[in-house]
């Protein structure tokens, strides 16, 4: 059983998927997901509605994060759309 699975969004090219680390095996995030079906897609719960009930109902966030889950400890990669980054933030650093 691989321990390690890569999400990324699909609008990632190429050369930021290799700058990043990501190997072929990536899964695509789907349109509008949040966290819960990102650790439903890596097989950590059976539903996105347990995985929501378990506090994953956030916003993917932008950016590349990591997520150490279970008693397994699997851990979950997500490379997501990052072009607006600084835009989004701008003002935290104000």
């Amino acid at each position: 059983m691989n321990n390690e699975v890569n999400f990324v969004s699909p609008d990632i090219e190429a050369n930021d998927l290799e700058m990043f680390g990501m190997d072929d095996e990536n899964i695509i995030l789907g349109e509008n997901w949040i966290l819960a079906h990102v650790m439903h897609a890596a097989g950590l719960f059976p539903s996105v509605s347990e995985a929501r009930r378990n506090g994953w109902d956030k916003p993917i966030p932008p950016g590349l994060s990591d997520f150490t889950v279970g008693r397994g400890k699997k851990k979950v990669w997500i490379l997501n759309d990052f072009n607006d980054l600084n835009t989004r933030y701008m003002n935290d650093f104000s």
